[in-house]
């Protein structure tokens, strides 16, 4: 009996084997052949290394997605293989949408970060995914299982063995959960909206994930923050069932198409149907709901993760690569029309990553409407509509090399999936749609006539990289993706990323030349295939293929943040000869080979190339000694040139493919470029220095009709800022002006000029801003240093201010002549700071600050003042208060920068170009008196109710006038309650707002002469209604600046003019800008 059953035992062994090793591979349908030997992507036949190993999982999912509560309810049996040489004595699962509830390690993040969050009613009862069972079977205990002592972390949940998991064992999990579907504020991926009155499911990372235990760390169990995934290649077999009026599409084969999709319902939803349907019109109802259910059952293999997407106006589309890949759009029938291309664009991309990239593995990959914009195994969720959704289909297709096929940790290094998936992006949009990528979706004909067009390339990387190089913002790409940037979202910093790890590879591109860097991308891509590769597979990949030293670039891109700067510092012909010296300087730390490019007199190019290496890449260039060096050793190189014609001019890198972040040093002369100034936000010009000019026409009743021009300009939106307004005065249309007033004393010429630059190589963060103007009157000049702290929420500044209106015909331009002196010069030191803070749905900043009047002025005066103000939402109003305080002391305190009562001072008020001069403000509007009056602009104090009142007190028996002061306090309050109405016609929303509130203003100003000691005046309040019209946009112009003009009706005062004497009466004033 014993040889019998060991005979069986043998013959059921060798049955298994055959079966789960040696049957027919096939991963688009049961049974499971993953393992199998016949697998070409299985990792045991195909080792990227002798030794490598590493886990497999097999899933199998039961799902009811009920949606009437959006909860998914559901079981789960996983097989999951040790192939590690260790022991494993826990097991570690992610829970992903645990992330998104009150106390989470995200929320905490979010919170520590300044921005708190909002949670939906599931999430505030941290219902994410929830575990009502698990029970364990371990491969030596013949299928018998038992309930494991388990531990939550938030995001991590953690399985204790009974007994422990012996390497080349198998251990079975079965799994009861329900995972919420909900939505705060956080980006949550898995997502429900509705439309039409239909739901629209996301369903991602929805399900208890194995955790990956990998041969690098172990386990590598990080707590989801939002950001990047990794997980265990294998199987799944999953089957959904939702209401029968859903079409559902997701990662793998559909098993039970012709049942659930049959052919004649797939010509039914058609995209190609609905080519002529309006956009966002409703949709029809091609499958009612009747109440019953249908299940969907998907099948995968050499995947690694599980995702779906359901919606009952889906409308479908499929074409097929050239090499048969099933590419399948999905979109609401509401923007059909616009999704016409969708598959097609697919199979292109598709086509296009295979001939450079290597091949598609999976059998299909769908292409959603789905208001999101990630990527799944075989799936990305988009949105948008054609023209602008190509560029995000082209790079969530992308994603399915590096993030799919290669299953990078991209949780560890983001930018081993990003960074490369941005860099084929980029690729493939110029493949596709040419030169300039995909026809941009303009909102209007001024824009499309003036946007300067950019090639992808350096659209998606290199400009963005080069703008946050010059801040020194672009991080090192060998960081954690929880450390990188502000990692608050895909925004800033943590961009670089996509940015800088795409620049990378175009530069690994330009050492190594376009052929063998393809070649080397293709071995890297194939060899890790349905594996793990991590930073240093990636470079012995590359440098095993080439066969060349190329640790020198990584250790430089990956690990620093070192950047290129290389200098053309002089050409100098040869005295004698016909032979020319062209010296360079490596102004970065960052070594690099560079190309540069000489015209002849006679417009002759010749190339040559300067390798830094004994490497030299395959070039038609003419190859020049090889300069060695980095950081200080070696800086400057010399080229030798014989040039019979003379030279025209030099230039390093003419193909822009080296990520230099100062090319206006890369050439004999400056580059720059001169064109309209069009009004409309552009990209920055990293080539050349961008100047931007244009007419302007402006008018005051003084100088009368303004023409002139308005030039800016600017390196890269960011250093060497200038901005120039130059005007003549013709005289011509002048007001009515006062009859004291001799028209013809007015300025011939006015001009205001100001230049800004960082000045990183004094303080990180810090910047220079000098301004000189002599205009409406006013000469003066400023010259600022600044700091900002790293999170942005700390500015500190000294400033030195400058100002004298020579004449008195200077005083002419006013709008309160009288509280300027001409002929005194007012030199002040300025030293304070602004805080800012964003909390939950409001935002609080405070500005301190030091005015002290300095050597060679004609006053001597300080003022220390505080500036805070609070904005907060509460439901439908807007709450915002300010508290106001200065303190002022000295000998003789300027008229123009005296703390006004109701308002700004005249030196303010000559920041606002609407009010600096006379004319835009009715006469009778202004003035000081016994009355109060109809301007206000905000400032000072800010007690509006008072505009224009000489506010008197009896101090010891004689009146004194407070409308201005030494010292004060206030305090300010709007409640903004615009959003109880609806009071947004379609056909202004987008330009035109309407603000109404209501206002409290109160506070007291000091009595005494600035030789006395504090005396506080009587406390004075005022109170009523206000609204404020913004023109958001003017027309096509984009940069054009808001302009709000306020009317505010001060119905209370409690100290009332002895010319209107009621505490209530109807007072009204005008105002530009909001009061604060």
């Amino acid at each position: 009996m014993k040889f019998i059953a060991s005979i069986l035992i043998i013959v059921l062994t060798c049955t298994f084997y055959t079966e789960t090793k040696g049957q027919n591979y096939n991963p688009n349908k049961l049974p499971n052949t993953y393992q199998s030997q016949q697998n070409p992507l299985y990792w045991k036949n195909k080792m990227p290394f002798a030794g490598y190993w590493q886990q497999d999982v097999h899933y199998k999912i039961d799902a009811e997605i009920n949606s009437e509560t959006d909860i998914i309810d559901a079981t789960q049996q996983l097989d999951y293989y040790n192939n590690s040489p260790d022991t494993l004595f826990v097991l570690y699962f992610h829970l992903y949408q645990n992330a998104f509830q009150p106390g989470s390690y995200y929320d905490k993040f979010k919170n520590a970060n300044n921005e708190p969050q909002w949670f939906g009613k599931y999430e505030r009862q941290k219902l994410g995914t929830t575990i009502s069972k698990i029970k364990v079977s371990n491969n030596s205990s013949k299928n018998k299982f038992y309930t494991p002592d388990t531990i939550h972390d938030n995001s991590i949940f953690i399985v204790k063995l009974n007994s422990p998991l012996p390497p080349n064992q198998n251990v079975k999990i079965e799994i009861d959960f329900k995972t919420y579907f909900d939505k705060g504020s956080m980006r949550r991926r898995m997502d429900v909206y509705s439309t039409f009155g239909q739901k629209h499911y996301n369903g991602v990372h929805w399900y208890p994930r194995m955790c990956v235990y990998d041969r690098k760390f172990g386990w590598h169990t990080d707590q989801h923050l939002g950001k990047e995934f990794y997980g265990d290649f294998g199987t799944f077999d999953v089957k959904l069932t939702f209401p029968n009026h859903f079409i559902v599409e997701g990662t793998g084969t559909i098993l039970n198409r012709d049942k659930v999709l049959p052919e004649s319902l797939r010509k039914k939803l058609d995209i190609q149907n609905f080519k002529d349907k309006p956009l966002n019109s409703p949709p029809s109802t091609i499958i009612s709901n009747n109440g019953t259910k249908k299940t969907w059952h998907f099948y995968a293999e050499n995947i690694h993760d599980f995702g779906f997407t359901a919606d009952p106006h889906y409308r479908i589309q499929y074409t097929y690569s050239k090499n048969g890949t099933e590419c399948i759009a999905l979109a609401q029938e509401q923007v059909a029309a616009k999704w016409q291309n969708a598959s097609d664009y697919a199979a292109k991309c598709i086509d296009f990553y295979e001939s450079n990239f290597e091949k598609y593995e999976w059998p299909k990959i769908i292409v959603a409407d789905a208001r999101s914009g990630m990527e799944y195994n075989m799936m990305t969720l988009d949105g948008g509509t054609d023209p602008g959704y190509r560029g995000l289909l082209a790079h969530e297709i992308g994603h399915m090399w590096f993030y799919g096929m290669l299953g990078t940790n991209e949780a560890y290094r983001a930018y081993m999936d990003e960074g490369f998936t941005q860099y084929l992006t980029a690729k493939a949009l110029t493949h596709i749609d040419g030169k300039y990528g995909p026809p941009k979706a303009f909102t209007n004909n001024h824009k499309m006539k003036y946007t300067r067009l950019l090639e992808p390339r350096y659209e998606r990387a290199l400009i963005n990289y080069i703008t946050f190089a010059h801040d020194e913002k672009d991080g090192q790409l060998e960081t954690h993706s929880h450390e990188f940037g502000e990692n608050l979202a895909h925004r800033g910093p943590y961009g670089q990323v996509y940015r800088k790890g795409a620049s990378m590879l175009y530069n690994l591109e330009y050492v190594l030349g376009e052929e063998l860097f393809n070649k080397a991308m293709r071995h890297y891509v194939k060899k890790w295939k349905i594996a793990h590769p991590y930073p240093e597979d990636f470079k012995k990949a590359f440098i095993e293929y080439t066969h060349v030293d190329l640790n020198w670039f990584f250790d430089q891109w990956l690990e620093t943040d070192k950047q290129i700067d290389y200098k053309i510092k002089s050409v100098n012909k040869i005295k004698g000869s016909d032979n020319y010296e062209i010296t360079f300087k490596r102004m970065g730390r960052m070594q690099m080979p560079i190309d540069f490019t000489v015209i002849n007199n006679d417009g002759k190019r010749r190339d040559y190339h300067v390798p830094n290496t004994y490497f030299v890449k395959n070039t038609n260039a003419k190859v020049l000694p090889a300069w060695k060096g980095w950081d200080k050793l070696n800086e400057t190189y010399t080229a030798v040139i014989n040039s019979p014609d003379g030279i025209k001019s030099v230039q390093i890198d003419t193909t822009y493919r080296l990520a230099d972040v100062n090319q206006l040093n890369n050439s004999k002369s400056i580059p720059f470029s001169l064109t309209l100034d069009a009004g409309i936000k552009t990209q920055p010009r990293w080539e050349a220095y961008d100047l931007k000019l244009r007419p302007d026409i402006w008018w005051n009743e003084y100088d009368g009709l303004k023409t002139g021009f308005h030039l800016e300009g600017d390196y890269m939106q960011h250093r060497h800022k200038v901005v120039i307004d130059a005007w003549i005065n013709t005289g011509m249309a002048q007001g009515g002006l006062e009859q004291t007033v001799d028209p013809n004393l007015y300025d011939n010429f006015s001009f205001r000029a100001t230049y800004s630059t960082p000045m990183n190589w004094l303080f990180k963060n810090s910047g220079m801003h000098i301004m000189g103007q002599h205009l409406d009157g006013l000469t003066a000049g400023s010259l600022k240093f600044d700091w900002t702290s790293k999170n942005k929420n700390v500015v500190a500044y000294t400033m030195f201010k400058s100002m004298v209106r020579n004449n008195t015909s200077d005083l002419d331009y006013l709008l309160y002549p009288d509280e300027w002196l001409s002929s005194r010069v007012n030199n002040t030191l300025h030293v304070g700071f602004d805080f800012t803070k964003k909390y939950y749905k409001g935002m609080f900043t405070n500005n301190s600050f030091i005015k002290t009047s300095v050597t060679t002025s004609d006053y001597n005066f300080t003022q220390v003042g505080s500036d805070l103000i609070n904005r907060k939402t509460l439901g439908k109003f807007k709450v915002s208060t300010r508290l106001f305080g200065v303190l002022g002391t000295g000998v003789n305190m300027p008229r123009e920068s005296a703390l006004f009562l109701a308002g700004a001072n005249p030196e303010e008020m000559m920041d606002n170009k609407y009010v600096r001069s006379i004319g835009l403000v009715p006469t009778d509007w202004l003035g000081f008196g016994d009355d109060v009056n109809h301007f206000h602009h905000g400032g000072g104090l800010n007690l509006r109710g008072y505009s224009g009142y000489l506010a008197p007190e009896d101090i010891d028996g004689s009146q004194t006038f407070t409308y201005k002061g030494l010292s004060g306090a206030s305090f300010n309050a709007e409640i903004d309650f615009a959003n109880l109405f609806n009071l947004k016609p379609r056909i202004t929303k987008d330009w035109l707002k309407l603000d109404t509130y209501l206002f409290f203003d109160g506070g007291f100003i000091s009595t005494n002469l600035i030789t006395e000691s504090f005396e506080m005046g009587e406390i004075r309040t005022d109170a009523g209604i206000g609204s404020a019209l913004t023109i958001k946009k003017f027309g096509p112009f984009e940069t054009a600046k808001p302009l709000t003009i306020r009317f505010d009706m001060p119905l209370v005062l409690n100290r009332t003019p002895a010319e209107s004497p009621d505490y209530v009466q109807f007072r009204w004033i005008v105002g530009v800008n909001r009061a604060f």
